[in-house]
């Protein structure tokens, strides 16, 4: 039977979840258990339990909502973690991706006013930034 997990009125199936990622976005199991942190046999996962499993979920449920989210609004999240919590500026970002600082701004007021050369220069410095900085998060 599988295993039905209920999070506030969220049910979803662990095992639909993963088959899917394998079978119609053909992710290997390898690249899963690696992710996970799980092991696997080839075709059927280890699913963890206590605080492992936590992690788990929070993983496969991201991965699971990869084809729902706007890439706007994930950069947009992406670039307030960036400028709030670890407090780089508009400015800043705005000289790494060598635009104005006003198109930032523009971009987070409403991403729909900014011309797409500039969201795409943008997205690959708050990416390029995010995965520098999300080493110190855990510490923060």
């Amino acid at each position: 039977m599988p295993e039905m997990v209920k999070i506030k009125k969220l049910e979803f199936n662990v095992e639909e979840i993963l088959s899917t990622l394998t079978d119609d976005f053909e992710m290997s199991t390898e690249c899963l258990s690696n992710l996970l942190g799980v092991k696997s046999d080839g075709h059927k996962f280890e699913i963890p339990t206590g605080y492992e499993w936590h992690s788990f979920i929070f993983l496969l449920l991201m991965l699971d909502n990869i084809v729902n989210e706007e890439p706007d609004f994930k950069f947009k999240a992406f670039l307030e973690v960036l400028i709030e919590v670890h407090k780089i500026s508009a400015n800043t970002i705005a000289k790494f991706a060598k635009i104005k600082e006003q198109d930032v701004l523009d971009f987070i007021n409403d991403t729909n006013t900014v011309p797409i050369e500039i969201k795409y220069k943008l997205a690959s410095v708050i990416m390029t930034l995010r995965f520098i900085f999300k080493a110190v998060e855990q510490k923060l």
